[in-house]
């Protein structure tokens, strides 16, 4: 059985996953409260194939455009414009496959914090 959220859920579950990328400390232990009810696989690819393409560049800059978080509604339409994006177009999509792998790599200790915390 495939497991399959809603586009509110996910939604809420990208907006959550953003903060992970924010300039301030990170509450890994609210992260993981928030989202400890959705399948790991599906988490860990909203993660790094939805929220991380958008949202690494902001840990990367020298100096973060965006401090306390993410506005929940615009970075869903980015995330849902680069999906169809992907789809729509052979090259990206490539481009997109070595990105992923990349921020997986590069970001795993994201991933890491927050499946520790998950009980």
């Amino acid at each position: 059985m495939e497991y399959v959220l809603s586009p509110h859920e996910r939604a809420r579950i990208r907006a959550v996953l953003s903060e992970a990328f924010n300039d301030l400390p990170v509450d890994y232990d609210y992260l993981a409260e928030q989202v400890k009810d959705v399948d790991p696989k599906v988490l860990h690819e909203i993660l790094y194939s939805e929220v991380a393409p958008l949202c690494f560049s902001n840990l990367a800059a020298p100096v973060p455009p965006v401090w306390t978080g993410f506005e929940p509604d615009s970075l869903n339409a980015m995330i849902d414009q680069r999906l169809a994006a992907r789809e729509r177009h052979w090259l990206r999509r490539q481009f997109d496959k070595i990105l992923i792998r990349w921020l997986s790599y590069n970001y795993a200790y994201i991933w890491q914090e927050i499946t520790r915390r998950i009980k």
